[in-house]
């Protein structure tokens, strides 16, 4: 009986030892899971989150993508309608007899200058050559502030006179030349190019070229010069 007695006393013994221990791995395991189950959610709540966005982004990129075709077709229209207007005015008469004309002007970005072609036409020479001068006229901003400005022949570091392009055609005597660069004598049509100075400073975004004969304004012309990329 003793020795029942004592064994039943260190099973209570063992039993009431390991019981707090039982309960305390219970509860910690408990808490686990409930803290894996809130991370869980997190984890859920976070991918939907980003599949919501992963969605806005795939519109957002195909919208993005049908503004740049449409923008596309809006430039090719664009530029097929000043080939048209270009064609149409080639085949418009030059004037009156001994009017002048400019048929074709082209005026483009090329470093710190602009360069510039230009083809003139005239209507019946009556066997007198026109002699006149271009003048070229900028609009732009300078200082934050819009100013225009008449520009001049560039010319090369150490070199006397302007840049040119091109010579004249051989129906016109004119010479592309220092100041002679912008001084005009032809017959029929005159095809002339070369390099205008920019004001250091000065932006354009226009350039007008008036014909002149002596000082009297024959004719002028404008284009719209595009802002750098």
């Amino acid at each position: 009986m003793f020795v029942c007695g004592l064994a039943l006393g260190a099973a209570g013994l063992h039993f009431g030892v390991k019981r707090p221990a039982l309960d305390t791995a219970r509860v910690r395991a408990q808490q686990y899971e409930y803290d894996l189950a809130v991370v869980r959610g997190r984890l859920d709540e976070a991918m939907n989150a980003i599949a919501a966005i992963e969605g806005r982004l795939a519109i957002e990129e195909s919208t993005r993508r049908g503004l740049e075709t449409s923008l596309r077709t809006a430039q090719a229209e664009l530029g097929r309608a000043h080939d048209s207007i270009a064609f149409y005015e080639q085949l418009m008469p030059p004037g009156p007899n001994g009017a002048v004309s400019v048929r074709a002007l082209d005026i483009e970005r090329a470093g710190p200058n602009l360069r510039y072609r230009v083809l003139l036409m005239r209507s019946g020479s009556n066997g007198k050559p026109f002699k006149g001068s271009l003048q070229f006229v900028a609009t732009g901003s300078q200082n934050g502030e819009e100013v225009s400005v008449t520009l001049k022949p560039a010319t090369l570091p150490g070199a006397r006179g302007a840049v040119p392009e091109q010579a004249a055609d051989a129906d016109s005597d004119g010479a592309d030349s220092g100041a002679e660069a912008f001084e005009l004598s032809f017959g029929e049509f005159q095809r002339s190019g070369g390099l205008l100075s920019l004001p250091e400073g000065f932006v354009p975004e226009s350039v007008t070229v008036n014909v002149l004969e002596g000082k009297v304004l024959r004719v002028s012309r404008s284009v719209e010069i595009p802002k750098p990329g």
